[in-house]
Parts: structure tokens; C-alpha cells; sequence
């Protein structure tokens, strides 16, 4: 029987709703929910809130870096996107005040990559600009109040709109945009054997997608595998658009792909992911937010109305929920509710005990400046 206690005092605070069988399993119900105080300032354009920035952590703090939105005219009245290049930190306390500070900038404007912390600074992976995709590979590091920008290999193609996760010392991307078309792409760059640069991997099954999540997390050996979920493809000649809430699971010892459970919620509907974020969460578990709404979405993919863009944030019923996959036991666990992770394109950040999940939008073309931070404990 499925319990839900839902409180709403500057946080959210439920039992867990766990789907499928009806048997006890271990589950997530300890957080808290709060909206941080405070986003740079310096760019009147940037601060009204950006999408599909880079993040991470780094020297310790808060790192966040290029990114787009429509500053003056809405995407749905033919708006130009602005992509950004300013790099930014803010030192992380127990309140919720984030104090930024421009450390530097990146060595062009980008957006729609993929960032990873690593021990030794952020990395950045492709992404575009107003002038295209791109193959680059930045990595990000901060001393004394300076960001410190080293290029490390970059892609055999340009990619964006892709996934991407650290196992190890190895960064893997999967997904995105290939040269301008949706893949099933899947390359790794072994850090601590830059020479080698990147590596053509086996691809992912099924449909090519743009925007899904993924996360590196132990499987039930132990080994440490990959795991990817959501996506989408528009529809090209001979292929149908595309919308995908099924997975799979890549194993760097076997060198192949497994199907993973659909995400689905506490009723067991189906949930889109794609456009969302997801990270590893203790020993078992991964947490994933946000994320376009599959029907929705799947009809503009397939025929845009002339007023897709025009409708209020409601009416597209981007993902609210917090999920977490159980590696044991396979299964997806609705933790909350709450309109603060309905977002796309948002980028996430862990710290310790806490999710920091940082702008995005709130329909095609309407960014946020807000960040929430979601503490969780097992």
C-alpha cells in the first residue's frame, strides 16, 4: 500500500511511493528542498537565467559557466538565442545565500554540452554557439580566485546536446547531436592517458537520442557501470521523430549494452527524462528530475503547431517529480513532487549531501534564474 505524507513549509517532505510489486525494499524518504539566494549579477542578460550551462565543482566551490537564453525578444516571437562565455563560483555554506564571483571566461561562448567534476577541476565536453556544434574539450580549473582553462583532446566530430558521466578516471558522453544529426553515439577519454584521446566505443541500442541523462554508479557486482535513460530524435527521411523512456546499461568489462526498466512514475506511467539531469546517489541509487513530457513533446517533435511556444508554463507539464532507480531491486521510486525541479535543460550539481540544480527552463524558450538545492539521505 502506497503512503504519501506531503508538506509544503519552504519544503517538501514525503515517504517514498515505490511502484510495481507491493514488497518491502529500501527506499529514499529523508530530504529537504530549498531555493538558493543569489545569481551573478554582472550580465544584466545573463541574470535573468540561462540554459544548458556547464557546472561542477571546483577548488572546493560552486562552479558555473557559459550557457544561453533569450534575454529581450521570447523564443516564440522570433528571438535571437544569446550563448554565454563567463565563468563564475560561489563558496557553498549550510544557509541558502550563493555569492558569486567572475573567476574568468571560457575560450568561446557554448552551451548544450557536457560537464563532469573531477579532482582536478570541471571538464567541459562540446556543446554550440551561434556559429555551430562543436568537438572541443576544456578543462576547468580555479586558483587564487582565477579560472585556469587547459584544452585537453578534443572530439573526432563535434557533438551537443549529449549526455555524459565520470567512471573512474574515464569520461564517457553518449548521445547528441553527431556532426548535426541525432546518434547513438558513445566515445571515452581515459584522463589519466590523455594521449590516447578519445575512444569510438560500441554504440548505444535503439533509437538515436538528443538530451538524455545518464549517471555512473556500481551495479549489483559491483562493477562500475554506465547507465542512461530518456532522449528524443526529431524526425528525419526514412526515420519517425522519437521519444524514448526506456535505458540500457553499459558495462566497461563486457564492452556491452543492456536494457535497463522504463522510467516510470508512482502509478506506473511512463515518464520522459529527456531534457532532464540525473547523478549517482550513495551505494544503489540513481536521482533524476525534470525532463520534458513525453506526449507533449513527441507531438511537437513530430508536427510543431505554429502555437507551440505561445502556451503558459502549465500547459507543458514539464516533469516534476524526483525519481531514484534501485540497482538491486530495478526499481523506479517517486521520492517527491514538487514544481521546482520542472525544468529542462537545467544542469546538476553534487556536493556532499546535497543535488544543486542550477537554472534551465520553464517552457521552450523561458528561462530561470533559480537554483534549488535537494539534501537527501538514504
Amino acid at each position: 500500500m502506497r503512503k504519501v505524507l506531503f508538506l509544503f513549509l519552504g519544503l517538501f517532505c514525503c515517504t517514498c511511493l515505490w511502484v510495481q510489486k507491493k514488497e518491502k525494499v529500501a527506499c529514499i524518504g529523508n530530504y529537504n528542498i530549498s531555493r538558493m539566494h543569489g545569481f551573478p549579477q554582472e550580465d544584466k542578460d545573463f541574470a535573468k537565467g540561462v540554459s544548458a550551462c556547464f557546472a561542477g565543482m571546483a577548488s572546493g566551490k560552486l562552479l558555473i559557466a557559459g550557457g544561453c537564453n533569450f534575454p529581450e525578444i521570447p523564443a516564440y516571437a522570433g528571438g535571437s538565442k544569446k550563448y554565454y562565455r563567463d565563468i563564475y563560483t560561489a563558496e557553498i555554506s549550510v544557509d541558502s545565500a550563493l555569492v558569486w564571483q567572475r573567476v574568468g571566461q571560457l575560450p568561446q561562448a557554448m552551451a548544450y554540452g557536457v560537464s563532469v567534476s573531477t579532482s582536478n577541476g570541471v571538464i567541459c565536453v562540446g556543446g554550440m554557439n551561434e556559429q555551430g556544434a562543436l568537438p572541443v574539450t576544456y578543462r576547468i580549473r580555479v586558483a587564487n580566485k582565477k579560472a585556469i582553462i587547459e584544452a585537453l583532446p578534443s572530439l573526432p566530430c563535434t557533438l551537443d546536446n549529449m549526455t555524459g558521466a565520470l567512471l573512474g578516471s574515464k569520461l564517457y558522453v553518449a548521445g547528441g547531436n553527431k556532426d548535426g544529426n541525432a546518434s547513438n553515439a558513445f566515445f571515452c577519454l581515459d584522463l589519466e592517458r590523455l594521449s590516447q584521446g578519445w575512444q569510438v566505443l560500441p554504440a548505444f541500442p535503439g533509437a538515436p537520442r538528443v538530451q538524455p541523462v545518464s549517471a555512473a554508479q556500481s551495479d549489483v557486482n559491483g562493477q562500475l557501470c554506465f547507465y542512461l535513460w530518456g532522449g528524443f530524435a526529431a524526425p528525419t527521411e526514412g526515420r519517425a521523430a522519437s521519444l524514448s523512456v526506456d535505458g540500457y546499461v553499459y558495462s566497461p568489462v563486457a564492452n556491452t549494452w543492456a536494457p535497463l526498466p522504463d522510467v516510470v512514475d508512482e502509478t506506473g506511467e511512463a515518464v520522459s527524462l529527456g531534457g532532464g539531469a540525473a547523478t549517482a546517489w550513495g551505494k544503489h541509487f540513481i536521482i533524476c528530475m525534470g525532463g520534458v513530457h513525453k506526449d507533449i513533446f513527441l507531438r511537437a517533435l513530430q508536427k510543431t503547431a505554429a502555437d507551440y511556444l505561445t502556451h503558459p508554463v502549465e500547459w507543458y507539464r514539464f516533469n516534476k517529480r524526483i525519481l531514484a532507480y534501485d540497482i538491486r531491486s530495478q526499481r523506479w521510486q517517486t521520492i517527491t513532487c514538487t514544481p521546482d525541479v520542472a525544468r529542462a535543460g537545467a544542469a546538476l550539481v553534487t556536493c556532499g549531501e546535497s543535488i544543486f540544480y542550477i537554472n534551465g527552463e520553464l517552457k521552450p524558450g523561458v528561462r530561470t534564474p533559480e537554483i534549488t538545492r535537494i539534501t537527501i539521505k538514504e
